[in-house]
């Protein structure tokens, strides 16, 4: 579904629960173990992180490949989130300009938020730059009290700003994070999260997108 968001908008899909449980749990144990590598463990929180830790595979994204650990190409859970890729990319306009049927993912990883965290505002691409285009964002454990995103209406182009309570609730536009709920954008899109207020972690997929010229 299609949401109009300030002068953009974002695409929103929510998978059936019950029909992709099995799936859920086993990316949920994916990530759970991925996000315990020591490589994980022994980084800093990320620098889009604030307040409570924050694990991420960002700076092993060329090392390993979490779409194949996800068995995303043979699963019933993965070919429901590429058709969707493909609807957001056509919802959000790029294919007036780009090939969006020959998308190449530009780099794939996990996020984990503990009590306390959350995400300052920033963006995944200013607006020279060539790729990527889209950000996917997939919510795997969502407990209840987590972290919501929220979009923000602003004009500038720096890649990172402040908390979100530097920006005035007018400029606030606040998605519910939930298990199951993929939220895309394009990739230029300010962004930020509410705090992580639960004891327990969310976890994310996060999947930048790029498009090839028509």
């Amino acid at each position: 579904m299609y949401t109009p968001v300030f002068t953009s908008g974002v695409w929103l899909a929510d998978v059936n629960e019950a029909e992709h449980n099995d799936e859920l749990c086993l990316w949920s144990n994916v990530l759970e173990q991925l996000l315990q590598h020591p490589k994980v463990l022994d980084t800093m929180n990320v620098p889009d992180a604030a307040g409570g830790r924050a694990l991420s595979s960002v700076h092993l994204a060329g090392q390993m490949d979490l779409l194949k650990l996800l068995k995303v190409r043979e699963t019933r859970l993965g070919h429901w989130l590429l058709y969707q890729l493909y609807d957001a990319a056509k919802a959000l306009g790029f294919d007036k300009t780009r090939d969006i049927r020959k998308f190449k993912f530009h780099r794939v990883w996990a996020n984990e938020m503990s009590k306390g965290c959350e995400a300052v505002a920033h963006r995944h691409a200013s607006r020279d730059w060539v790729i990527p285009h889209m950000v996917a964002i997939f919510y795997v454990d969502v407990p209840a009290n987590g972290a919501d995103l929220v979009f923000l209406d602003e004009d500038g182009d720096e890649m990172r700003l402040g908390s979100l309570t530097s920006f005035s609730l007018s400029q606030q536009y606040r998605l519910q994070s939930r298990r199951g709920r993929l939220i895309c954008h394009d990739a230029k899109q300010l962004h930020a999260t509410t705090i992580h207020e639960s004891d327990l972690p969310r976890r994310c997929i996060i999947i930048e997108v790029g498009f090839p010229p028509k």
